[in-house]
């Protein structure tokens, strides 16, 4: 083939052309004629740019290119690939490239190319870049993959730059483009991508568990052999038409030893399998006999053909021992293999229940870029501070824990975990969620404000003579819902702010069996003291406008009793603590001895008898109350760590929490004394060190949750890298 192929400025380019056209086979005679023309284009435009290197700079272009045709991409995606630097970087403009090869090659290559401006600082210029990107992405998913490709290349050829470069790009790729991709579906690129970004974050790290790997590889790969056979004996045993393949499980084991999620040996024997069957049918089937045989509980079974991953993949998954081995099965038909590799991509060939899943996330994406709320288009978003505060909601979504819940109509629903009954009206629609009452989940009559879970089907009961309650902005989780109720508040006029406002705080009080009728004239001084007002009414109207929870109203009532339970309960400085929450100021607050939460956190308070707790948002704590009091938990944050800085009187001042560690190892008195000095270097406080027959607990004081991060990953790097947990309580 490389002797009928045209040469062009290089060897290494015409090298590169020659491994391209060798991958396009699948494409027409026509298709590959253009992919020739935009090898040469491409090498003309960017005949004097270089790569850090020194290669042609057209070599990384066409190796972008090389890696989508192993998706067997179409003809518009691998030219716009070849091309996908020529505007940004060259004098080729938008209008040649309509005219050469078309409005669609244009616009994917528009899509991915960088929004600069000298006018901006860099964090605008890169937000701007990230939301064009997005935009783009959702008018067509072929934007996002081309993104992809380019930085997993860009991403295996670092070393010719700085080590600080190196981390910066695999943290931005790690935060933005890896939980992206895999929203959008695309879990096999993104595999590819994730073990990149650990190589280039941390290089003792990766080479720590890189070299395990091949000490252990001829006795991974002969027992891999061993359960591949027993799994291929199986299927055939059964009488089902399938293969096993086994799988290259490097992306999670990275993940979980960076993310400290278990020892290096427990990972070294850990193999996954991916079994492809004809059908449904024949996936339960095996499913039922594997869980039958090894006995496997139901936290280790996902079943995700019923209930799709955000990006719409399927499969029926299963995790076992065997051998002191961990094995984790994926079951799934051909159709859920093909859209798994695409997912938005491929969407037309995927499942019903799978379309919905990534239609759903399509919903959320465009809330995000779009004001989508009346049905307006979307728009690329030209202002460039506007951009930052976009892209900041977008990270919170893609780095947010997610469910998916069902409407009885079967249409899925993405959600924060957490969100509630009434979170999933407002994602319905507005006029669903403005005039909710109730809810059914899994056909059990529910409050508006309990939590739910994966998987549920819920039903919202509404009343066309409802109308929002203030009190619902203590619980609601999503931006759309908290945005929808204050957008009613504000349409209404003074008088109706007031009267919804003191209709609030009067439910708030039948919470504890009170009601407006009991506050005292001492009362409410002391409500217009707090909130710098002169009447009922201001207070009312701060109710509705959102900027007072009527559930901080009660708690700032009963702040005495809170102040004496914290003068028996707090002796690690939690009161000094109580400026950092947000949107609590003023309330006297007590924080949980049943979870410690330190500041950074996600955290919820609680209205007990005693007043308001704050708790972290996983508390096993909280779970009997939302049962019965859903509406007596409400959402609580903390300040910017700037607000904080600005407004202390002694700026030397710092509050420290008490956090508790459990290290998987019994450290020797040498240890310990590396540890305190380590610790101290971080300006981490220990307060004691309980060395047990198995392990070790440290008792810390931290200035914050990612101080605390710093502490474990220090302490695991100084300890050969043991496994440590951040426990609730001793």
């Amino acid at each position: 083939m490389s002797q009928t192929l045209p040469k062009l400025s290089h060897h290494l380019v015409d090298d590169a052309q020659y491994n391209l056209m060798r991958s396009v086979g699948y494409l027409s005679v026509d298709a590959r004629q253009d992919i020739l023309h935009a090898c040469n284009f491409g090498d003309q435009a960017h005949i004097l740019d270089k790569r850090k290197s020194g290669e042609p700079y057209i070599t990384h272009p066409i190796a972008v290119a090389e890696i989508l045709a192993g998706f067997r991409l179409d003809r518009d995606t691998i030219i716009a690939a070849i091309l996908h630097d020529t505007v940004e970087d060259t004098e080729v403009n938008y209008e040649q490239l309509v005219t050469h090869y078309g409005e669609t090659v244009a616009r994917l290559v528009d899509g991915v190319t960088k929004l600069k401006s000298s006018r901006h600082d860099k964090v605008q210029n890169k937000a701007a870049t990230f939301h064009k990107i997005l935009t783009a992405t959702l008018d067509d998913p072929r934007v996002l993959i081309i993104k992809l490709a380019d930085r997993l290349h860009n991403m295996s050829t670092l070393d010719a730059v700085s080590p600080d470069k190196q981390r910066s790009t695999a943290r931005e790729t790690l935060d933005f483009y890896v939980p992206f991709a895999r929203l959008m579906g695309l879990n096999d690129i993104a595999d590819y991508i994730e073990v990149l970004c650990y190589r280039n974050l941390d290089p003792i790290m990766y080479t720590k568990l890189s070299d395990r790997l091949l000490q252990h590889g001829l006795g991974r790969n002969f027992k891999k052999e061993a359960i591949h056979q027993y799994l291929t004996f199986v299927i055939e045993n059964m009488n089902l038409t399938g293969h096993v393949k086994m799988l290259d499980s490097q992306v999670t084991m990275y993940r979980r030893f960076f993310r400290n999620r278990g020892e290096i040996s427990d990972l070294l024997r850990y193999y996954a399998f991916e079994i492809v069957l004809d059908s449904v049918e024949a996936c339960d089937k095996l499913a039922y006999y594997l869980i039958t045989k090894y006995q496997i509980d139901n936290d280790n079974i996902e079943d995700n053909i019923r209930r799709p991953l955000p990006g719409g993949n399927q499969s029926l998954t299963l995790t076992y021992e065997r051998d002191n081995d961990t094995i984790k099965v994926i079951i799934m038909t051909k159709q859920m293999q093909k859209s798994a590799r695409l997912g938005a991509i491929g969407v037309d060939s995927a499942s019903d229940v799978s379309k919905s899943v990534i239609q759903a996330s399509l919903r959320n994406l465009k809330d995000i870029v779009c004001d989508d709320i009346n049905g307006s288009e979307c728009a690329v978003d030209s202002d460039f501070q506007s951009a930052v505060s976009t892209i900041d909601a977008l990270m919170n979504y893609l780095h947010s824990s997610k469910i998916l819940c069902y409407s009885p109509q079967g249409r899925a629903y993405e959600l924060p975990r957490g969100a509630t009954a009434l979170d999933f009206a407002y994602a319905v629609g507005p006029f669903v969620g403005n005039i909710a009452v109730g809810a059914n989940i899994d056909d059990q009559k529910a409050k508006l404000g309990t939590v739910l879970q994966d998987g549920q089907k819920v039903e919202i009961e509404v009343d066309s003579n409802s109308a929002p309650k203030a009190e619902w902005l203590g619980y609601v989780v999503t931006n759309k819902a908290r945005e929808q109720v204050l957008r009613w508040f504000k349409d209404l006029s003074n008088t109706e702010k007031q009267h919804h406002g003191e209709q609030a705080l009067d439910r708030a009080l039948h919470t504890y069996q009170k009601s407006l009728a009991d506050l005292t004239e001492s009362d409410w001084d002391n409500l217009f003291a707090w909130r710098g007002i002169s009447s009922k009414g201001e207070l009312f109207e701060q109710i509705s406008r959102g900027t007072l929870l009527p559930q901080l109203v009660v708690s700032r009532l009963y702040r005495d009793e809170v102040a004496d339970k914290q003068a028996e309960d707090d002796a690690h400085g939690n009161r000094q603590a109580q400026h950092a929450i947000a949107t609590a100021a003023g309330v006297e607050l007590a924080f949980a001895n049943c979870c410690h939460p330190i500041y950074g956190d996600p955290i919820l308070g609680h209205q007990s008898r005693h007043g308001l707790v704050v708790h972290r948002h996983k508390c096993f704590s909280l779970d009997d109350i939302r049962k019965d009091n859903p509406y007596q938990i409400i959402q609580l944050s903390w300040r910017k760590q700037e607000d904080l800085d600005s407004s202390s009187d002694d700026r030397n001042e710092q509050t420290y929490y008490l956090a508790y560690l459990k290290l998987s190892i019994v450290l020797s008195d040498e240890q310990i004394s590396e540890v305190i000095y380590k610790l101290r270097e971080l300006n981490i406080g220990v307060e004691k060190i309980d060395v047990r027959a198995t392990d070790t607990d440290i008792h810390l004081l931290v200035l914050s949750r990612n101080h605390l991060v710093k502490a474990i990953h220090a302490l695991r790097r100084l300890l050969d890298f043991p496994n440590i947990r951040r426990l609730y309580q001793l």
